[in-house]
């Protein structure tokens, strides 16, 4: 680029990228996607909190490898997409970008630092599913195995991207960051990008398989066969979003002069890949979580209601009628079990309670007996 710029030119007055024919650079207001940019990155961040969050508090007294995976994914992918969102500037047309922009060491640092993290974050985004495969699915060994050999791919795939990246997508001693706008050193970087992109449409597929196929044999309820599907259908949208990302990687390998807004619409998509591995890592605990909230919240209501209804005046409600007693005046005694999907209530009875020496003729004592104990699976 440098040797087509006369010397003595101001490079904030000519745009980086040669345009079309019949258009105009625009350097002071473009189109760009900063609006895109900024929101799919705070929207998807929130949306990610939400899931991840819902799983800690299923899982907080439990904690597995898997849940530590999704911790860190989740600090990755936050780490990426602030990267990003702090380019948002960048995001748009190479004729519309002002040389001196793509010349100076900031955009360049920039482009490393989220070209470098992106390996290690999708590794580990994919790995905290499988992870999550291994606690729930690996019962027999051929799906141990399966699962095992998703994360060696998942090695396989994107390592070599943050390889590759130290050493095409940084200087080397004695040069600045600025000259790899000129030195067509990040250019060899771009044959590895169907590679990845490709790869990571397998992964996805992969991981979207496994659950099918255990489900497929899982001996339960059509209607809890349906649960369970629908929880782990999410991972449809990760195998979406990583289509995109890919036909974007294809589109910068094999064509020239516009890589600005063509690594713009890469940026946003990878954005959402990653947001999308860890909304599925999440769902399942996140559902188990959901669920045992609506069920005590069901509860509660149920508890208040007879409660305001004793107080009615001229209402009277006996305490066995309220609580469920039986007409032997037993009392109700109920037990909540909570797992993936599955909530439950079950009834026994006990024995009568002993009348307090502190009530008076007249009086109405009402008592409530919950016991709450876990199921034999845990919220995943």
């Amino acid at each position: 680029m440098s040797s087509t710029i006369p010397p003595g030119v101001d490079l904030c007055s000519i745009p980086a990228g040669k345009p079309p024919a019949g258009v105009v650079p625009n350097l002071v207001d473009p189109v760009n996607l900063s609006v895109e940019t900024l929101a799919v990155g705070s929207v998807l961040t929130a949306l990610s909190l939400i899931f991840l969050a819902g799983r800690l508090r299923a899982n907080w007294n439990r904690m597995k490898l898997a849940d530590y995976f999704s911790i860190a994914g989740f600090v990755l992918r936050t780490g990426y997409t602030g990267i990003i969102m702090g380019m948002h500037q960048y995001t748009r047309h190479a004729w519309d970008m002002p040389a001196c922009w793509y010349m100076a060491d900031h955009i360049w640092k920039m482009l490393f630092a989220q070209n470098f993290i992106l390996g290690p974050t999708q590794i580990v985004v994919k790995v905290a599913i499988l992870a999550l495969y291994l606690q729930i699915f690996a019962v027999e060994r051929k799906f141990r195995l399966a699962i095992w050999a998703g994360i060696v791919a998942c090695c396989f795939i994107y390592l070599p991207h943050t390889i590759l990246v130290a050493i095409f997508n940084a200087p080397h001693i004695g040069q600045r960051w600025a000259d790899l706008a000129t030195n067509g050193m990040p250019q060899k970087l771009v044959f590895y990008a169907p590679i990845h992109g490709i790869g990571a449409i397998i992964i996805d597929i992969y991981i979207f398989i496994i659950p099918l196929l255990v489900l497929r044999k899982l001996r339960v309820s059509s209607k809890k066969r349906l649960q369970l599907l629908v929880v782990f259908l999410t991972a449809l949208f990760g195998v979406i979003s990583s289509c995109f990302s890919c036909y974007w990687r294809i589109t910068i390998t094999f064509s020239s002069g516009d890589y600005t807004w063509q690594e713009s619409q890469l940026f946003i998509w990878c954005i959402v890949e990653q947001d999308m591995a860890v909304v599925v890592g999440c769902m399942p605990a996140f559902a188990a979580f959901i669920r045992s909230q609506t069920i005590m919240s069901t509860m509660r209501s149920k508890l208040l209601g007879s409660h305001g209804a004793s107080n009615k005046p001229g209402s009277y409600t006996p305490a066995g009628a309220a609580m469920g007693h039986d007409r032997d005046g037993r009392v109700a005694h109920y037990e909540m079990h909570d797992s993936l999907l599955d909530t439950k209530m079950t009834r026994e009875t006990i024995l009568p309670l002993e009348k307090y020496p502190s009530l008076r003729e007249g009086d109405i004592l009402r008592t409530t007996d919950i016991s709450q104990e876990s199921s034999p699976y845990r919220a995943v």
